[in-house]
């Protein structure tokens, strides 16, 4: 049992550097330049061969990286679901490792590479045509609401003047500056009632003005730069040691053995299971489906369906910060089904 702590911990650590580090630079982005904001980089047509590349290089790290990046709308989906799908998490050490699995490996890592572009591209393109019909609709709407409201003045204007010729000039100046008084205490309300960004922010987090003084600059860039992705940092590892430690428990009763016969059932079924086996956000998940595929006891299907549904530690990290919950279910039923439906296609293939 010592042992499930001890990788559960290892595991995590592996992950804190990466988390760490793009927390500072998210923090330091997006208060002191729109680098986050730069549509060529990350939300750009290269944004999901970018994140192919770096789902492959076989950390878990990055599709945390990745799923925080996303829950902050730093990316697009496209990008997010090519991360996922080309991480490998700890197959490729262990295929690279033995001569079985050297041979093993070009077949599931091609397939990888190309089904992460073929999925990210699309889901960027429905986005792309997504928001080109919201902007659309939006222009419509603002294109009605002033024709109304122009048709709305026009009648009132027609009503003023039909209200000035019939009780003569005096009265509709009486009307006139009675209505000029009223829209002018109307806008004082306005103004007076403002909204005060510092105050929804918390004076900790307020920019400091050119009077500040040294102290006050200091607590600033304590609380906005340091503190503050720190403090986030720390709650996100907290949750994935612990998510690491209920999986290990799991797997430490149930058994690596009984889990491997249970993905390797034969058919058509197989690669729906190690999909299945493929979800649990560990790295436990890859290790064995990797295990099993270059033994032999996994066909091509089934290690492709498993390893490209898999994206480690990501998908707890996406359950806590995502928003909203509709979102997450829908980017992992998503990739379930894309994955286990090619593994079944390649299985159906002879593979």
């Amino acid at each position: 049992m010592g042992e499930v702590f001890l990788d559960a911990f290892l595991d995590t650590l592996k992950v804190l550097p990466f988390l760490l580090i793009m927390n500072f630079l998210i923090e330091l982005l997006e208060y002191k330049s729109d680098g986050l904001n730069a549509r060529g980089i990350l939300k750009g047509g290269f944004a999901p061969l970018i994140g192919t590349g770096v789902g492959v290089v076989p950390q878990c790290g990055f599709s945390v990286v990745a799923t925080e990046l996303y829950a902050k709308r730093k990316i697009a989906l496209g990008t997010l679901l090519a991360v996922y799908i080309a991480t490998s998490d700890e197959a490729l050490p262990i295929m690279l490792s033995s001569y079985a699995g050297v041979t093993k490996l070009l077949p599931v890592l091609i397939i990888k590479v190309c089904f992460a572009l073929i999925v990210g591209y699309a889901a960027f393109a429905v986005e792309k045509l997504a928001a080109k019909n919201s902007r659309s609709k939006h222009e419509d709407a603002q294109t009605c609401t002033q024709y109304a409201t122009t048709k709305i003045e026009t009648h009132e204007h027609a009503q003023e003047r039909e209200a000035e010729h019939a009780h003569g000039n005096d009265d509709a100046q009486e009307a006139e500056n009675a209505h000029g008084h009223k829209h002018e205490h109307g806008e004082g309300r306005v103004h007076i009632h403002g909204c005060h960004r510092h105050d929804l922010c918390g004076e900790e987090y307020a920019e400091p003005d050119e009077h500040a003084t040294r102290a006050q600059k200091a607590k600033f860039v304590w609380n906005r730069y340091l503190k503050h992705p720190l403090t986030h940092t720390a709650t996100v590892i907290l949750y994935i040691l612990i998510v690491n430690i209920a999986f290990g428990i799991t797997v430490y009763y149930v058994g690596e053995r009984r889990l491997a016969e249970f993905i390797g059932a034969t058919g058509y079924l197989q690669p729906v299971l190690a999909a299945a086996v493929g979800l649990i956000p560990n790295c436990a998940a890859s290790v064995i489906l990797t295990e099993l595929y270059v033994v032999g006891g996994l066909n091509l299907g089934g290690a492709v369906a498993g390893l490209c549904v898999g994206a480690g530690i990501g998908y707890a990290v996406l359950v806590k910060q995502n928003r909203p919950v509709k979102n997450t279910l829908m980017i992992i039923a998503v990739m379930f089904v894309l994955s286990a439906s090619l593994g079944v296609a390649i299985t159906a293939c002879g593979f």
